[in-house]
């Protein structure tokens, strides 16, 4: 805070204009007749309009009452002095000045602390043509805040001018949403905008290992759901409609959203229904969105989640050749039925006591072993900068994100983007519910092998194979030998 100094004759003629209204004040309520009660010290006579005091009690009520009308004559000092009053960690009453045009009356800032789509009434469409930053009017004469000095503002909301920004003014889009292991091309516009999402959940059969299939939970059919891409100071709407056929309410608690239950507080949807959010997006970065409807961590289990990258103001991390989209998460599975035959089901059903004692029957890349194997492995060619966008969804096991044969040459440790990365990284930590982005320069041709470090889970399906395609580079890897992976080996191709 800054210190406003005052002159010293002032200062005087100002103090004794202080003492004056205590000295009157003090007088005016030692004489205020008091409604009768009970007297505080034994023997003393009860107060009423008939009586006075005795010279104790009097005594008494001289020093609080000195302390009151001191405190009252300094506060209206106070309140005429504006803003010329010394700053000591309060912040006196700014200047009346006129409100904007957004600003209606009182009842509307109160709807302001709704959640846009909240309720439908004419007062939340007011609430939707307002600024998301409207200007405040402060009525109280001294307000507590931070004592921080200077003018203090996060770079995270330099994106948007937030006196005359409307909702409704800005440009709309539609999404691009990209199925793992795609991920949408970077954002490119120098001004925010209203970015559309639409998600969908529904079911469908899965074939979640070699040998069973699974029914998944999904947004927009896919385990994980879409990566969705947008950029700080966006808004992004959201509407997420449930087609679950069997009839479970659906939600998004999105980790880059700034509200309660980050969304899942109003995109609850029964079957049937349609739910629509709007959400400013505020800090650059990385973010796991997944479903929040109870019980958490069934949905999450049964595959209902993704990422979203929320770009950094200005320019976008640098370039590469190629960017995908990886996500890991377990699953748990009852046995498999067995019919009269003896034939075993060739679909298994989800486990609550495994997901409780944490024992997955599968940990997968992308929502099944396969998926980075035979389906989509992904592809580069020597010389290529790859960036993975990298989440965890759990719900339960810490990852050790690893690529057998090459180093991660950026690390953006969870998923942040405003501070520097770290270099040569052999392994990524990535909690549940976190992410990292990381970069890799291809130098050398051939199968590498991207897996969890925590290495028994590779057998429980946590492996993919990115192959490099290309001229070799015997500077750097060369034998006499071509390579030729071991018999049964899981960690090569």
């Amino acid at each position: 805070m800054v210190t406003t100094c005052w002159s010293l004759a002032p200062v005087t003629s100002q103090l004794l204009s202080v003492a004056g209204r205590a000295a009157v004040s003090t007088a005016f309520i030692r004489n205020l007749s008091l409604p009768a009660r009970p007297a505080p010290v034994i023997g003393v006579r009860s107060f009423s309009s008939n009586t006075r005091p005795n010279s104790r009690v009097s005594h008494n009520r001289l020093a609080p009452s000195l302390a009151v009308s001191t405190g009252l004559a300094l506060s209206y000092y106070l309140h005429q002095r504006g803003p010329q009053s010394v700053k000591l960690g309060l912040v006196p009453e700014k200047p009346e000045k006129p409100k904007c045009a957004h600003c209606v009356d009182e009842k509307t800032e109160v709807i302001q602390e709704k959640p846009v789509g909240c309720c439908e009434d004419e007062q939340t469409t007011t609430y939707q043509e307002k600024p998301l930053s409207c200007c405040v009017d402060d009525e109280a004469s001294i307000a507590m805040v931070p004592a921080i000095g200077g003018d203090h503002k996060h770079k995270i909301f330099e994106t948007v001018d937030d006196e005359t920004l409307l909702i409704s003014k800005l440009p709309k889009e539609d999404a691009i949403l990209t199925t793992a292991p795609n991920v949408p091309p970077s954002i490119t516009r120098d001004h925010p905008a209203l970015v559309r999402v639409p998600l969908v959940t529904t079911t469908k059969l899965a074939q979640l290992t070699s040998q069973y299939k699974y029914e998944q939970w999904t947004f927009n059919g896919t385990v994980p759901g879409p990566f969705i891409r947008a950029k700080v100071g966006d808004v992004v709407e959201l509407s997420l409609t449930n087609k679950d056929p069997a009839g479970n309410p659906h939600n998004i608690d999105c980790h880059a959203f700034t509200g309660p239950g980050g969304g899942a507080a109003v995109t609850t949807a029964e079957e049937g229904e349609t739910k629509v959010g709007r959400f400013k997006l505020l800090y650059p970065g990385l973010y796991v969105y997944h479903c929040a409807a109870a019980p958490v961590p069934v949905h999450i289990a049964n595959g209902m989640y993704g990422l979203m990258y929320v770009q950094p103001e200005g320019n976008d991390l640098p370039p590469v050749d190629k960017e995908y989209y990886v996500m890991q998460s377990e699953f748990y599975h009852e046995p498999p039925e067995v019919d009269d035959d003896g034939r075993r089901s060739e679909i298994v059903e989800f486990s609550y006591p495994n997901g409780l004692r944490e024992e997955p029957q599968v940990v997968a890349f992308n929502g099944s072993e396969s998926a980075l194997t035979r389906d989509h492995p992904l592809k580069a060619h020597v010389g290529d900068d790859v960036r993975i966008f990298f989440g965890n969804a759990g719900p339960n096991l810490t990852s050790s994100f690893h690529i057998i044969g090459t180093h991660f040459k950026n690390v953006y440790r969870d998923g942040g983007v405003t501070s520097n990365p770290s270099k040569g990284i052999q392994t990524a930590s990535v909690p549940c519910g976190g992410s990292t982005i990381v970069d890799l320069k291809m130098a050398v041709p051939g199968t590498y092998t991207l897996i969890d470090h925590s290495i028994f889970r590779l057998d429980k399906g946590a492996v993919g194979f990115p192959n490099v395609s290309g001229p070799q580079n015997p500077g750097v890897y060369q034998s006499s030998q071509p390579p030729r992976p071991c018999v049964g080996c899981k960690l090569h191709s």
